[in-house]
């Protein structure tokens, strides 16, 4: 963004207070982010008020955006307040506004598993090409994702996006914005089901992106995954398959090389080539492909993706493969959790050699769905592991006894209710050459328990 804030005021309708000539660069709504030059958008929270801290925030950002009617001290002689009746829907047209303004191409990547990896991996793609920018981390909601547009560079010319909902209505909020001319589609599992009656309305949330799809662009849909399948009817934009062996985009002769990663021909309409990725299971794979298909829309070729492969690395939190002392191997799994995903990492952990150790944080925001979810993940471990440490509270029992029901020793399972306690019992129990999954929903901190088992500081 290359605004005043007088030009602010006037795209918003805004009353402004201050200097009208102070120059905005981006905007934040968590003011423990700010930036000079930044503006600060005040929003109430589920905790405190954003207002409360314009003061402060005002102290490093160039102005800020508050409501009009709220108490807020003068700004400071070099900076400046605009005031509106609504500073969300004020920030959500500022980032729309961008989106016109700047001449991107703009690749979005939704789904409910592998979002952020295969946005990454997207970028890396792009990137040999195309001037890139791309939300960071998990900043893919109505609160954080306008931020990143609003923060970008001038001189990108493809903003690759992950959008991502929690409740229906958030993604047509966040297509409006971005009006992609590439739509990519992760696997959709059960995930925020608290906020669903069901999977059906999961499905129907995640195709709230496709009107807003341009209809020049292109559809990338996962063909293995049938909730799918209604989603090229929706859209007069072109549709590319990945994931089957009739698709446009698919992986042939995949070797599974355990933590070392995966071997694979990858297919792509316009060619193929032999690909090494160097981070393990099958789903990364996935992830590869989706992306790798993705990117052939913006003229990426098979050869390129296998040049690139190698020196790709999993996010932080998200797959990512540590080797300790006596030849202990940890895969980070930590950040986030859903059934789907569990099974996927759970399925990994079963093929490595040496004694396995799953370290399961509970579940989140599965509502009714969460005790046979858990049950479900508890039958799974007990399949796949031959140490299970369950990290929580009911959820985490339930994982424990589903175990023992299915043929653990109670020997062998422990639950903690902490991820503290996880690793002071890891720290007691662990043993030369075991392999150790670490994965939970993000509430439980198991990056803690990461943390302190590699060295490295929580996220």
């Amino acid at each position: 963004m290359r605004m005043t804030a007088g030009g602010i005021a006037r795209v918003v309708g805004g009353e402004l207070q201050g200097n009208a000539a102070v120059r905005i660069l981006g905007a934040e709504v968590d003011s423990r982010r700010l930036e000079g030059g930044d503006l600060f958008v005040a929003l109430p929270g589920a905790r405190r008020d954003g207002h409360e801290f314009v003061s402060a925030a005002l102290e490093t950002a160039a102005a800020a955006l508050v409501c009009r009617d709220a108490d807020v001290a003068l700004p400071p002689t070099d900076r400046a307040l605009v005031r509106v009746d609504d500073p969300l829907a004020a920030y959500h047209e500022l980032a729309r506004r961008e989106r016109r303004e700047r001449g991107w191409q703009v690749a979005t990547v939704t789904g409910s598993v592998g979002k952020t990896t295969t946005k990454d991996f997207l970028a890396a793609l792009l990137a040999s090409d195309h001037r890139i920018g791309a939300s960071g981390g998990n900043r893919n909601n109505t609160l954080g994702l306008p931020a990143e547009i609003l923060s970008q560079d001038p001189d990108v010319d493809v903003f690759v996006a992950e959008a991502g909902m929690s409740t229906p209505g958030e993604l047509s909020i966040l297509g409006e914005i971005l009006r992609p001319q590439m739509l990519l589609y992760t696997r959709i599992a059960p995930v925020h089901t608290e906020f669903f009656p069901d999977l059906a309305g999961v499905v129907r949330a995640k195709a709230e992106l496709l009107p807003w799809l341009d209809s020049g662009g292109t559809l990338v849909v996962n063909a293995d995954d049938p909730n799918q399948d209604g989603y090229p009817d929706q859209t007069g934009a072109r549709v590319l398959r990945y994931g089957t062996d009739a698709s446009e985009a698919r992986i042939e002769d995949l070797q599974d090389r355990g933590l070392l990663g995966t071997r694979f021909r990858l297919v792509l309409p316009d060619g193929e080539a032999a690909v090494e990725l160097a981070m393990p299971g099958r789903h990364q794979a996935e992830n590869l492909l989706a992306a790798a298909a993705a990117a052939s829309a913006f003229g990426v070729r098979a050869e390129q993706v296998a040049e690139i492969a190698p020196g790709l690395q999993a996010p932080e939190h998200r797959g990512r493969v540590f080797f300790l002392a006596d030849e202990i191997s940890l895969v980070d799994d930590s950040y986030n959790a859903s059934p789907v995903a569990m099974r996927r990492l759970l399925e990994l952990l079963a093929r490595a050699s040496g004694r396995r150790v799953a370290v399961l944080g509970e579940m989140y925001e599965l509502g009714e769905l969460s005790l046979q979810a858990h049950r479900d993940v508890g039958e799974e471990a007990a399949g796949s592991c031959d140490v299970l440490v369950a990290v929580g509270g009911g959820d985490a029992a339930i994982m424990a006894t589903a175990a023992l029901e299915a043929g653990l020793s109670e020997e062998v399972v422990h639950i903690v209710e902490c991820a503290d306690e996880a690793t002071e019992l890891l720290r007691r129990e662990l043993r030369p050459r075991d392999v150790v999954l670490v994965k939970g929903s993000r509430g439980v901190g198991l990056d803690r328990t990461v943390a302190a088992l590699t060295g490295k500081e929580a996220a």
